[in-house]
């Protein structure tokens, strides 16, 4: 058993520790992925907490993660990044060597078909196989080669901006 260093979020409520009490990091993780099922568990993402935090007392959020959503059938994962000058990017985690030229073909719903969005193939993952791109983030940080990153808008349209003009 260690000191817990990052947190967990299951379906954008729940937050908590990631710990090791049960099964190591790597295989806790995997366990957590292939519970989603899109209905009662659809989401899961994962943070570093700030140094020296104690996880038994609060659970920091993070401007910085890795997400998914799906089952573990089929699922996309995104992660977020912030530059020094803290300007956010936001990226669908993909496999290299595909095709992207056309426009993403893929739907990945979850919440009960509530929500979705729509991916290329590369970028359809199941739990197993984003396991391990999380347990990498888990060690470092960062989704590892030979994964791609396709950015994606983020930014909000103005409501007052008039699309008649």
């Amino acid at each position: 058993m260690s000191q817990p260093t990052h947190i967990r979020q299951i379906n954008d409520d729940t937050r908590g520790a990631l710990v090791d009490y049960f099964r190591p990091y790597q295989e806790q993780i995997q366990f957590s992925l292939r519970q989603l099922n899109g209905s009662s568990t659809w989401a899961w993402s994962l943070w570093r907490a700030p140094e020296g935090a104690d996880l038994l007392d609060s659970i920091p959020f993070s401007e910085e993660y890795i997400q998914c959503a799906g089952t573990a059938e089929a699922l996309t994962i995104e992660v977020r990044y912030v530059d020094p000058d803290g300007t956010a990017h936001q990226y669908v985690v993909g496999r290299p060597g595909a095709d992207m030229s056309g426009e993403p073909t893929e739907v990945i719903h979850w919440d009960d078909g509530r929500y979705s969005t729509t991916v290329h193939p590369n970028e359809v993952f199941t739990a197993d196989e984003a396991a391990v791109i999380f347990y990498t983030y888990f060690l470092t940080d960062k989704v590892a080669q030979p994964y791609t990153l396709r950015e994606i808008d983020m930014s909000v349209p103005d409501p007052t901006e008039d699309d008649a003009t």
